[in-house]
């Protein structure tokens, strides 16, 4: 499948591949995308589709009843973020600023929970 190995070379350059409003979005080392680019529109189509799947199988359909610690507990709350945090990049973008971009879906949640 020339999606799914164009997505892992792009990884092992750095790039991280996003969809945004239904956009393949390439982020990353300026150079590496520049590398890449050609590759990346010529399959465009393959790669949205590509990743759309890996949202659909990477986010489950329902939360575990485990997945949220009880609300009153915010130390709980707030190692259940940061243990998800530090391990997503997009949360870790999202974390610099609106203009980087927004949280995952899990991390929203968790984010979330924290606050109330």
């Amino acid at each position: 499948m020339i999606a799914g190995d164009l997505i892992r070379q792009a990884q092992a350059s750095g790039i991280e591949l996003r969809l945004v409003s239904g956009k393949v979005k390439a982020i990353g080392p300026r150079e590496a995308v520049v590398r890449f680019i050609e590759q990346l529109r010529q399959h465009r189509e393959a790669l949205t589709q590509a990743l759309q799947c890996e949202l659909h199988e990477a986010l489950p359909a329902t939360p575990p009843a485990d997945a949220t610690p009880e609300p009153t507990d915010w130390h709980a709350l707030d190692a259940a973020y940061h243990a998800h945090h530090f391990n997503c990049p997009t949360c870790i973008a999202a974390g610099r600023g609106s203009r980087y971009g927004q949280r995952c879906g899990a991390g929203m949640a968790l984010w979330r929970a924290y606050c109330d």
